[in-house]
């Protein structure tokens, strides 16, 4: 491959390519041409992209204190910005994208030599207007500045060039490009003029044998695709093979995915550097990476404040602050249950305050404050080369990006941040002051439009876009996607400029015979990449059919059998591996052994043993979703806490009768005050307007609880929220009773509240609906008369039960002997590691825990 490579170099010449891929390729060639020749040193060689060579250009320019100022791209990004809002406004929304799709117009107008005089002129419509307009502003700028930006750079070479400003002698190869641009043309000819050997490498021939399989699905076919090179690189395992996809920009992940699938089967499985067999042309924008999205949600918490989702990523993330996270697992689990909000660094430190039992909670809540302290200590204003130093100082503070070595990939991405750090300090030059926020704004812009794609040890496949591979060789090519509908691909005119000045000047797209022959010459070009070229497309895609592009005659591709697709690997190991069931049971209970969830893991076991084992022994327990407004729990846990401060004087029937209508209207605002006030510290506008309807609601209903109660016999509440202990067969919980009253002759009876929909404590059947009523009459050594559920709704506020008041003494006694046996029977059947799985229960019961008891498989198997 590029054999003509070492002769383009000879002398004094120079490679310039269409992109910077190509140019490291090159360069990568060029060394192994020299290692093969027995050499050991050289010179580097002189190859450069097309804008690198600008920029080489007018560095070894004379004269160098009179030539303009380079701006970067992201000082440009900021320039326009500034212009479009001044001729737009303030209100737009999306001004990145236009910002953009503009710097995209001006770079093609400076690459065909359109000035604005001429879009302002042509302007059809009153976005090409504003346009014109802006890009007029912009331009105003750059010469009142004396600055250049990357499309002006051009122009400014071709000056130099002609004025013999720049050395200009000796060879300039070009390599990949398949569309004329005027400046291009232009700085070629001054080149030449100046006594320049301008040249194009040799493009290769067709191959000779170009086969065209069609496959079920674009997914099949690209998994046949990652098959068919490793085929090929089992064979020649030196060989460089690519796959050409189109919508790298867009799919670049899931296509990799495909062509893994292929390549390297279950590459799931094992270490990094499998999965880097595959080397993607087009990477990820830095935003998307996990360590860069941490980083920017810190520096946003500094000048905003973040919702409890974000909050949740930074307690799980181990790329802040230290290892391990055990306690900032119970930080978050304590987050959840609280309502979301936007929460400050300070408000979340006062509401979390408590619940650092954990060192690295401790040392997490620490981090907290530090931000909370910085956020109070922010200066208003400051140059952006300030803000980069702060910036790279708090997240050193923050041990961001972890204290784990780093690896390659880390470090490259690290790496890449701090040069956009750099980058944001460079905007001095075009802001010399900005807000915090601004700047963090501004870096959050800039990470989005970077795309980062780090060096890959391992490159055994290319997965390229057709307009990456332009001008590369290989030994074998794969053309993915060549569907009439696919290709050629759309045309892509710029919206922002008159479609008559394009025409009129032959700019790319303009008419659909352009896009048609550009398409037909890249397509040539990508087949004349590799002797061995298999092209191939998707009979159905998006569930339309789909039929070969006609522009594949000029390849004289002919149908061939496609490869067989290799499927999904984990779908294929299922079927290959044959199931070993091992017959062992788990563990009984031991001495000691503290079984949590309590009375709940009792009627697990009697609904389905494995939940009990799970829950109760085994720990787990259900990941709640972020609380939203008032969730229910909260509102329940309000109700308990408020009836638990109404009685916590342990009042006689006759004491509540006794209590005036005003006495008894303070004793409920000092018990909302009490079951409120944890909450409302730490609530925001709307969530403090919630709080108060809450508070209305849950008095009204104390006031109907108190009035049901009464109606009651005589009773004098003995415990409120009373913790027992619970201990059966070597099951040991921990119980807590909402409420014990004793009735007049002594005896118990043991209430529990409920606030949801209204439930009842018996079923048709005469049986207990819930065990739990039960568990607790178990702990209790004196004897129970009554066992009541007190439901507390804004429907309904009644008590349900059975025993005196409910059901009557008769048999009574009978009944709640038979009961506690069953739970006896329970807890003897937990303390031997009954893991049953309840076949017969509904799918929506078993979910929760299928993961572990495999209810789904089971079910269906049996």
């Amino acid at each position: 491959m590029y054999h003509w490579l070492t002769d383009a170099l000879q002398g004094p010449s120079i490679v310039i390519t269409a992109n910077r891929r190509l140019a490291r390729v090159l360069r990568e060639q060029y060394a192994e041409q020299q290692l093969a020749a027995g050499k050991v040193a050289w010179h580097s060689p002189a190859i450069y992209s097309w804008l690198d060579f600008l920029d080489s250009l007018v560095s070894a320019a004379t004269d160098p204190a009179t030539l303009p100022t380079k701006i970067s791209e992201h000082q440009s990004q900021l320039l326009w910005e500034h212009c479009l809002r001044r001729e737009i406004g303030n209100g737009i929304t999306g001004l990145a994208g236009l910002v953009q799709l503009a710097r995209d117009t001006w770079q093609r107008l400076a690459d065909w030599r359109v000035t604005i005089r001429e879009v302002a002129r042509s302007a059809a419509s009153r976005d090409q207007r504003l346009f014109a307009a802006a890009a007029g502003r912009y331009l105003g700028i750059l010469e009142r500045e004396r600055w250049v930006d990357d499309a002006g750079l051009g122009s400014l070479v071709d000056a130099l060039i002609r004025s013999g400003r720049v050395m200009s002698h000796g060879r300039v190869t070009l390599v990949g490009f398949d569309r004329d641009r005027p400046l291009v043309s232009r700085i070629l000819t001054a080149l030449a003029d100046k006594g320049c050997d301008v040249v194009s490498a040799p493009v290769p021939g067709i191959a000779e044998s170009i086969v065209l399989p069609c496959f079920e699905s674009p997914d099949a076919e690209l998994r046949a695709a990652g098959a068919w090179a490793r085929d090929h690189l089992e064979r020649n395992p030196d060989h460089a093979v690519a796959i050409i996809a189109g919508k790298l920009d867009q799919q670049a992940e899931h296509k990799t995915h495909l062509v893994r699938e292929g390549l390297v089967p279950g590459w799931q499985y094992g270490p990094r550097s499998v999965a880097h067999a595959v080397n993607v042309s087009y990477g990820r924008r830095l935003v998307e990476y996990p360590a860069v999205s941490v980083a920017l949600l810190l520096l946003r918490w500094l000048v905003r404040d973040l919702r409890a989702a974000d909050i949740g990523h930074l307690l799980r993330t181990p790329l802040v602050s230290s290892l391990p996270t055990t306690g900032r697992s119970a930080l978050e689990l304590k987050l959840r249950q609280l309502p979301d909000r936007d929460w400050s660094p300070g408000m979340l430190s006062a509401a979390l305050r408590g619940q650092d039992d954990d060192s690295d909670a401790a040392d997490w809540l620490r981090l907290v404050a530090a931000i909370t302290k910085r956020r109070r200590e922010l200066p208003k204003s400051a140059s952006p080369a300030e803000w980069a130093l702060y910036v790279d100082a708090m997240l050193i503070a923050c041990r961001w990006p972890g204290t784990d070595v780093l690896s390659s990939f880390d470090f490259q991405l690290v790496n890449r941040w701090r040069e956009l750090l750099n980058d944001l300090a460079r905007l001095d030059l075009v802001s010399p002051s900005m807000s915090c926020e601004t700047a963090v704004r501004r870096l959050e812009l800039m990470a989005a439009g970077t795309v980062f794609q780090p060096e890959s040890e391992g490159k055994a496949v290319q997965l390229i876009g057709p307009l990456e591979a332009s001008g590369a060789e290989f030994d074998a090519v794969w053309i993915s996607g060549l569907s009439a509908a696919n290709w050629p691909p759309p045309g892509n005119p710029s919206p922002l400029v008159a479609r008559s000045l394009q025409r009129q000047l032959g700019m790319p797209d303009a008419e659909p015979s352009d896009t048609l022959a550009y398409a037909q010459r890249l397509l040539i070009r990508l087949g004349s990449a590799a002797s061995k070229v298999v092209c191939s497309y998707a009979s159905r895609e998006d569930d339309a059919e789909q039929s070969p592009s006609g522009l594949l005659q000029a390849l004289g591709a002919k149908t061939g059998p496609a490869p067989p697709d290799p499927g999904w690997h984990a779908a294929v190991l299922s079927k290959a591996v044959n199931t070993v069931v091992v017959d062992e049971s788990p563990p009984g209970i031991i001495p000691g052994e503290r079984v949590a969830g309590g009375a709940g893991t009792l009627q697990r076991q009697m609904a389905d043993p494995i939940a009990a084992f799970i829950v109760g022994r085994l720990g787990v327990r259900r990941l709640q979703t972020q609380a939203v407004g008032l969730p229910a729990a909260l509102r329940g846990n309000i109700i308990h806490d408020a009836l638990h401060q109404l009685y916590i004087d342990t009042p006689t029937r006759n004491d509540v009768s006794a209590w005036s209508d005003d006495e008894l209207d303070k004793r409920i605002a000092t018990s909302l005050d009490a079951a409120f006030a944890r909450h409302e510290r730490n609530a925001d506008v709307v969530l403090t307007e919630l709080f108060k309807l809450e508070r209305r609601r849950v008095g009204d209903l104390m006031r109907v609880f108190v009035a049901v109660d009464l109606a009651r016999e005589d009773f004098a509440v003995a415990a409120v929220e009373h913790e027992i202990e619970f201990a059966e067969a070597g099951v040991r919980l921990q119980l807590r009773v909402d409420r014990i009253d004793r009735m007049r002759d002594g005896s118990l009876a043991i209430l529990d509240y409920k606030t949801g929909a209204k439930k009842k404590f018996l079923q048709s059947d005469g049986r207990p609906r819930e065990i739990q009523l039960i568990a607790y009459a178990s702990a209790i050594e004196d004897p129970v008369s009554a066992l009541a559920l007190v439901n507390i709704d804004s429907r309904e506020v009644s008590f349900d039960g059975a025993g005196r008041g409910y059901t009557g003494d008769t048999d009574w006694d009978t009944w709640l002997a038979d009961w506690k046996q069953h739970v006896r029977v329970a807890c003897t059947d937990l303390s031997l590691g009954d893991v049953r799985v309840n076949g017969v229960q509904g799918v929506n019961d078993a979910r929760q825990f299928n993961l572990l008891s495999r209810f789904t498989e089971l079910r269906r198997d049996g």
